[in-house]
């Protein structure tokens, strides 16, 4: 178990210098305002946004070698410290720099709460049973919704006069990070003879690529604070909840181990949720005018 904490660790350290290189390149002002194909290609083209998917790459490693070693209920909540980590780096490199803005204080303690609230699930969770792969049907259903919730996403999107498009964009992109957590930890339950030959390989490609676009959509589609705080909230619940039923791993009973899930739970998903929209907030894509804010990229 210590082997899955400290790789889960590592994976959201290097998730979080993803997040920032994706998002600095997505929400750049050249490309605002462009249809799929050429925002993909500006991407494509973008060296820092590269750098962020090999950063992106080597996190996924991690993450499956934590799942691997450990329960999805235990990997899924410490991937989410990857807030707590831009915050604490972030603070690092701006200090030599007097005219960058620092973290304030509800930051810091929205980061506190974080780690409190995964410090009573963590320590109180001690999963029992558990199994390497997942019945097929219910993966499939999984995989099937998180399909359906990217679809229904990418249509309400397309319209530029739609409410929230953002925020809709983050929440199937949080779900989808969610469902390929799932299936992770399916592909590394496999033989590797098995991954060729699989159904999970190509689900894993595609809902995982599916995510990532979505996200990217999401980081243009507004500001920061729009997708992030729901999208950093919905992977971890959505992979929690899920390992249950999917997994057989069921969380230490008992009166005193369940209220401190109960407590922990929470408030670490309230920690998260105000950190994000604190981080947001003082991202320096969230400040500029009003216009800027509130322009809808067709």
């Amino acid at each position: 178990m210590a082997a899955a904490v400290l790789l889960a660790l590592a994976s959201a350290a290097t998730y979080a210098v993803s997040t920032v290189l994706q998002h600095s390149v997505a929400a750049a002002p050249a490309l605002r305002g462009r249809g799929a194909l050429s925002f993909a290609a500006g991407l494509l083209r973008h060296p820092a946004w590269l750098l962020g998917q090999a950063a992106a790459a080597l996190g996924l490693v991690l993450h499956a070698l934590a799942l691997r070693f450990g329960p999805v209920v235990i990997v899924a909540p410490l991937l989410s410290t990857g807030l707590v980590f831009g915050l604490v780096l972030g603070a690092l490199v701006d200090r030599r720099h007097p005219d960058r803005r620092l973290p304030d204080r509800g930051q810091w303690v929205a980061a506190g709460v974080v780690v409190v609230g995964l410090a009573l699930f963590t320590a109180s969770a001690d999963p029992r049973g558990g199994r390497a792969t997942a019945p097929p049907a219910g993966l499939a259903v999984c995989v099937l919704a998180a399909l359906l919730v990217a679809g229904a996403a990418m249509l309400w999107a397309r319209r530029p006069t739609a409410p929230s498009r953002a925020t809709v964009l983050g929440v199937a992109a949080g779900t989808g990070f969610g469902i390929t957590g799932l299936l992770l930890k399916e592909f590394v339950g496999l033989r590797p003879a098995a991954w060729p030959t699989s159904w999970t390989t190509p689900a894993l490609v595609v809902v995982g690529g599916i995510a990532v676009y979505e996200s990217q959509r999401a980081f243009q589609a507004g500001p920061l604070i729009a997708s992030l705080p729901v999208m950093t909230v919905l992977e971890p619940l959505v992979s929690t909840v899920l390992a249950g039923p999917l997994y057989s791993e069921r969380l230490a009973p008992g009166p005193l181990a369940s209220t401190a899930q109960l407590v922990g739970a929470p408030t670490l998903a309230v920690g998260l949720f105000v950190l994000a929209r604190c981080t947001a907030r003082a991202s320096p894509a969230v400040r500029g005018t009003a216009s800027d804010r509130n322009r809808a990229p067709a």
